[in-house]
């Protein structure tokens, strides 16, 4: 029988040492965690404690630092919004406070002293409606729309003049969402409501620098540059235009493809493609593109053999590089003369000498004095001059020329409808019969009626009708606004127009001024004025003044609709406050939901982390006690 020797092994005492070693070490180890997360309330202090959690946590707190700072905007437009609201309804008992003295100074009983006391009260609210149109809220005014460093209404002209913007501030409200904290000064006070309205079109002719970004196109829908389809009946090409900067490029590109014969060029505000005998020109847009749609020039069957395809206009846009040769489909304007404005006492003449382009000539108003604004309308075919200033009147006349009128920023021309003069009351016409008598200077006269008369060429018309070439002739000025009588009938006198049957025509025209040498000039009696509590606060202050109960009726009945403006503006006001409101309870609900999510992940469980804690120490203890019995063998106990 054999005998196999057993295995034999034995634990070393660095073994054992390095065994307990390591076991205090992670056991410390563990118990500083427990303590780290029993003295900071959470599960981890650090991204590796516990990568994934840590990385929710992290993103969470990207959405909660969000939340915090879209909850601050709402809470800062709101307590603006609130100014606003507050400064509204003190415009508003303003205004209520201004109507009942217009109302309680009419009537034969209240004597001009009386009046002239209330406009003193009247005088007083002015001031104090400038104050609320200039208030400010943490340093901004908050009536200044996206200029609201400085105050949006200043003393200027004689009037006063808004001088912020009506592009109003917003505020984030989300990652998606910008919410208005602002209301337009031009809702409330009003402000550059008032303007001359360019009547011509003045769409230029095409050149080949005219921009493609220029062109409303043949749609009206701009130019969506893409690839077309030219062919003459034998040969067919595909032509990129995409990367066309300006109208030549496209009639560059077109040249280039050499399809038979075809060659484009401009004409006008047009673009023409012509062909040779044999060419029968088609365009086409392809894969869906509306290019030659838009520059005019689809034509899917062609006109036949040699004969041109002549596009629809492009529509050129007026813009600041216009020339203003090229105006008018390049008909071009009268730059000998130039034209005046008007507003308020001042005058100012404007001379196109040096003027190329139309920005020269925007440059050229607004640097004139005369405290206008012109800039191109939003259509892109015309010139608007607008008046910033409320009490006091704008017009634009000629110079001894025709430029206001070939541009059409005229304010005051013959064809000036009789309702639009006087501030919209129009002329007042007699009970029958003539509504004025003209006594030429040979001292005969004759009547006229203008019963029927819709404009003022009709009136000039019915003038002349009625004296059948007896020597006055009426005619529209060719220097400044207004009726001109000229008399030539040579007599010693002097011509003179009255007023007959009641009628205020002579007034209402502005034909009541002496005649000098023989010559009526007729008054400008179609001013352009904006409108808003400053000029109507204005009005009604002179009204009282002046003893005018008329004019205070009128004063009050625009009062009262600026009443009417301030409570509409309240009321959009209160409605974007409630808004805001929504928006912050709505988001304080998500912050609640996000603090959750990341207590959920981060925070420590103190019963489970207590039991652990209590566990490792007991466990520390033990492994210690242990650590001390194996640390005190000696070499005695391993013989034997």
């Amino acid at each position: 029988m054999s005998i196999i020797g057993g295995i034999t092994s034995r634990v070393t005492q660095p073994m054992q040492s390095n065994a307990i070693l390591s076991q205090i070490d992670s056991t410390e180890s563990q118990l500083l965690t427990t303590q780290n997360q029993l003295s900071t309330g959470e599960r981890f202090t650090e991204p590796g404690d516990d990568p994934g959690d840590a990385a929710i946590v992290m993103q969470l707190n990207r959405t909660l630092d969000q939340q915090t700072t879209y909850q601050s905007n709402l809470a800062t437009s709101q307590s603006q919004l609130s100014q606003v609201d507050s400064s509204l309804g003190d415009l508003n008992t303003l205004l209520v406070q201004a109507t009942s003295i217009a109302s309680q100074n009419v009537g034969s009983e209240v004597s001009a002293s009386a009046r002239q006391s209330a406009a003193t009260v009247v005088e007083s609210l002015y001031s104090q409606a400038v104050s609320l149109a200039n208030t400010q809220y943490n340093g901004q005014f908050i009536f200044g729309g996206d200029k609201s460093d400085n105050p949006p209404f200043v003393a200027a002209n004689g009037g006063m003049q808004f001088v912020g913007s009506n592009q109003i501030l917003q505020n984030t409200a989300d990652a998606n969402t910008l919410l208005p904290f602002q209301v337009t000064a031009g809702s409330v006070f009003g402000a550059l409501s008032s303007r001359v309205s360019g009547s011509v079109d003045l769409t230029p002719s095409v050149s080949g620098s005219t921009r493609i970004i220029d062109l409303r196109g043949a749609t009206s829908q701009g130019v969506q540059l893409g690839t077309i389809q030219i062919s003459n009946g034998t040969t067919t090409a595909q032509v990129d235009l995409s990367k066309a900067d300006n109208v030549q490029d496209v009639v560059d590109d077109i040249n280039k493809a050499a399809v038979g014969g075809i060659t484009a060029s401009i004409s006008g505000n047009h673009l023409v493609l012509s062909g040779g005998a044999s060419d029968n020109i088609t365009v086409d847009d392809i894969g869906g593109g509306s290019t030659a749609a838009s520059l005019g020039i689809a034509q899917s069957t062609g006109g036949g053999p040699g004969v041109s395809l002549t596009g629809t206009s492009l529509q050129p846009s007026v813009t600041v590089l216009t020339p203003i040769s090229a105006l008018k489909d390049g008909a071009g304007i009268d730059t000998t003369h130039g034209f005046t404005i008007t507003n308020g006492g001042t005058t100012a003449t404007i001379s196109l000498a040096g003027v190329t382009t139309v920005g020269d000539l925007i440059n050229t108003i607004n640097a004139s004095g005369a405290h206008v604004q012109a800039q191109i309308n939003a259509s892109g075919t015309g010139i608007d001059i607008l008046n910033p200033i409320q009490g006091t009147q704008m017009s634009v006349a000629e110079n001894g020329g025709t430029t206001a009128s070939d541009l059409g920023i005229r304010s005051f021309t013959p064809s000036t409808p009789l309702s639009e003069l006087n501030d919209g009351n129009g002329v007042g016409l007699g009970t029958g019969g003539a509504d004025m008598q003209i006594t030429r200077s040979n001292g005969t006269s004759f009547g006229v009626s203008l019963a029927g008369a819709k404009t003022v060429q009709d009136v000039i018309n019915a003038i002349n009708t009625a004296d059948a070439g007896g020597g006055v002739t009426a005619s529209f000025a060719t220097t400044g606004n207004g009726i001109v009588l000229t008399d030539s009938a040579g007599g010693p006198g002097i011509v003179s127009i009255t007023s007959q049957n009641f009628s205020t025509a002579v007034t209402d025209l502005g034909l009541s001024g002496a005649a000098a040498g023989n010559v009526i000039t007729g008054t400008d009696v179609d001013p352009v004025e904006t409108t808003g509590v400053f000029a109507d606060l204005a009005k009604l202050r002179d009204a009282l003044n002046n003893n005018d109960q008329a004019g205070i009726t009128a004063a009050a009945q625009l009062l009262q609709q600026d009443q009417q403006n301030s409570t509409d503006a309240r009321g959009q006001a209160g409605a974007l406050t409630q808004q805001l409101q929504s928006r912050q309870d709505s988001l304080s609900g998500q912050q609640i939901a996000t603090k959750a999510m990341i207590s959920q992940l981060q925070d420590a469980d103190y019963a489970t982390t207590i039991t652990q804690f209590t566990q490792l120490q007991t466990a520390l203890q033990a492994t210690l006690m242990t650590a001390a019995r194996t640390m005190s063998l000696s070499l005695l106990n391993f013989l034997g």
